[in-house]
């Protein structure tokens, strides 16, 4: 009998609606946030089937480091929007067939029980919160001892050939979904030497991320040990020190066999029953707590559990009135949220002076700053610190230029740092592309035609989609003819040359 052809195996408009709703926790967002795609989305769809059943071969990442917490890097990156309809569709067929971790020990990435749901998993913070519950109780039951511990490098490290033959092996009989899985990752791969890592910050890695994990679950489960994981981070509840030291033992021996390891920084046995209270916390304290990690970037749905004086009153208590030099990370993070979300402009001197002291918020940051981006101070701080020393992450210069390009109107002197950043041969792509959207939009037709010259000397993708996105301000018989010199580049140079002929300027 004749194996089914891949377009056959794969729900393509599934992991479309999936991604649509994902792409909003990007840490790269695409430059027109995928819409000519929606536009497109039948062509689109029909061409991925054609390639799947015909040697489809995925493209190269395109990467960026992110700024952690710590001021260490965390690989991140663009991936090609066809390939990550791919990517999504054959994590989602494995998800139907794979075992989950178990649910009463593991809550992060738990799959929507909805299986045609646009959420490919259930919303982070409720389970989070059970999380933490069922911490207290168990602490209440007189396990007074906390392990406290995280993995390292948890997603660099994930190792294919594991990932397949312990895993899924046995779970996932299609032998054609889990080669085209292993060509995925493999052309995706942190390293050439050993095929380790995953691409961060997508729905379809976080789940992987999980059940690579399951084994590790089980074994500290059937260990009758108080555990609870969620995503790397792993906390154990026991009578003694003895039994942290065993489960420490355990779980070291189980990560090995996964080419993990815990981190020895974050790990720590707390006895003093003071700091164990301390770091379970209380009900109320957890819901002024929100996750800094670059797959957990949603804001709450409906009404918040504070009003707009409450939350305005807690970022003052938080930030010392905006003068303090140090903050509760989460705790600034769940002010600033519910600041953006009521769109007051109380944090907005405060974000302007801390760029260098959170690079890891720049996101975050950038949500609350774009609805002020008129403000001549924001603008003219933002440029003070582009043109400064501590500007040296690629990732928070591509979103504060982001911020730049939804003012307005930028002066002589802001615009020229738009040209700066083009011209340079050492700034990112990132930072290049969002710098070519900002002046396309803002600057005038003499700059638009530099900026359409650049593009036959361009290789990288998304700078390329930048550039043909910008060169929709200029005047329309010069934009058109760039647009039929490079439509027929490639397919998705031409889906993209037909929603912009079709579109709107104003909406660009």
């Amino acid at each position: 009998m004749a194996s089914k052809k891949l377009s056959g195996l794969l729900d393509l408009e599934l992991a479309w609606r999936r991604i649509k709703k994902d792409q909003y926790n990007d840490m790269v967002p695409d430059v027109i946030e995928l819409r000519d795609i929606e536009r497109d989305k039948k062509n689109t769809i029909d061409r991925i089937k054609k390639n799947l059943d015909s040697g489809y071969e995925p493209s190269p990442l395109i990467k960026i480091d992110v700024p952690k917490k710590g001021y260490t890097l965390r690989p991140a990156s663009y991936m090609n929007p066809e390939d990550r309809i791919v990517y999504q569709a054959v994590i989602d067929y494995i998800s139907k067939r794979c075992e989950e971790p178990p649910e009463d020990c593991v809550f992060s990435y738990r799959l929507d029980k909805n299986k045609r749901s646009s959420n490919m998993c259930k919303f982070w913070k409720p389970l989070w919160l059970k999380m933490r519950k069922l911490q207290r109780e168990i602490y209440d039951e007189g396990f007074s001892c906390l392990l406290r511990t995280d993995i390292t490098a948890y997603f660099e490290h994930i190792d294919y050939s594991i990932l397949r033959t312990n895993i899924l092996n046995g779970q996932v009989k299609n032998k054609q979904i889990l080669d085209l899985l292993q060509k995925l990752l493999r052309k995706w791969a942190v390293s050439d030497v050993k095929y380790i890592g995953i691409p961060q910050g997508y729905d379809a890695s976080s789940f992987i991320g999980n059940i690579y994990l399951i084994n590790l679950d089980k074994l500290m489960k059937r260990g009758g040990f108080k555990y609870s994981r969620y995503s790397d981070e792993i906390y154990i509840f026991t009578k003694d020190m003895r039994e942290a030291r065993k489960a420490i033992k355990s779980i070291t021996h189980e990560l090995r066999k996964l080419h993990l390891n815990l981190q020895d920084a974050k790990t720590d046995i707390i006895t003093d029953p003071y700091k164990v209270i301390e770091e379970i916390g209380t009900e109320e304290e957890d819901k002024t707590k929100d996750f800094d990690y670059e797959f957990q970037r949603q804001q709450e749905n409906g009404k918040f559990e504070k009003s707009e004086a409450d939350i305005i009153k807690k970022y003052k208590e938080v930030t010392r009135n905006g003068r303090a030099k140090k903050v509760d990370i989460s705790k600034l993070i769940w002010c600033i949220n519910r600041l953006t979300k009521i769109k007051s402009d109380k944090a907005v001197n405060f974000t302007l002076r801390r760029f260098a002291d959170f690079p890891f918020l720049s996101d975050t940051f950038y949500r609350y700053l774009q609805q002020f981006a008129n403000r001549k101070n924001v603008k003219s701080k933002i440029v003070e610190f582009l043109n400064s020393e501590d500007n040296f992450y690629e990732w928070q210069e591509m979103w504060l230029l982001f911020i730049l390009s939804n003012s307005k109107k930028l002066d002589f002197k802001q615009l020229s740092a738009l040209r700066s950043i083009i011209r340079s041969k050492d700034k990112h792509w990132a930072s290049k592309a969002v710098a070519i959207l900002a002046l396309g939009k803002l600057g005038d037709d003499t700059d638009r035609i530099w900026l359409r010259d650049l593009y036959l000397s361009e290789h990288n993708d998304y700078v390329k989609r930048a550039i043909s996105v910008s060169i929709h301000n200029l005047h329309k018989s010069a934009r058109n003819k760039f647009y039929t010199e490079i439509e027929n580049e490639s397919d998705s140079c031409k889906r993209l040359v037909i929603y912009l002929r079709q579109e709107l300027v104003e909406t660009i």
